[in-house]
């Protein structure tokens, strides 16, 4: 169940990759990762928890060759088979997971 939960929500994100902000837009320091989503720290568990909130924490952990897929059925396609060579049980699992 938590690896289709994935699959849709990081689907999501990357639908609407466009209308989230990215690092470089909230400040101006040159960082490795100012390209990445923006994630904004939140007080409440239920924010945290969000479809947003967890799916950008999920994209950001995704390697890079799966990131760079602009067709939308091309990712889908990676992550499912990404997903099915990694069973993971909890989302606590795939974030501090080693993909590859």
């Amino acid at each position: 169940m938590t690896s289709i939960y994935v699959l849709e929500v990081l689907c999501y994100i990357k639908k609407y990759k466009g209308d989230l902000k990215h690092n470089c837009e909230t400040h101006e320091h040159n960082t490795r990762s100012k390209y990445d989503l923006h994630t904004q720290s939140r007080n409440t568990s239920l924010l945290q928890n969000s479809v947003l909130h967890m799916g950008v924490r999920l994209y950001k952990r995704l390697p890079l060759k799966i990131k760079k897929f602009d067709n939308f059925n091309q990712f889908r396609k990676e992550v499912k088979l990404m997903m099915l060579n990694n069973l993971f049980y909890t989302l606590k699992e795939f974030l501090q997971a080693k993909i590859a």
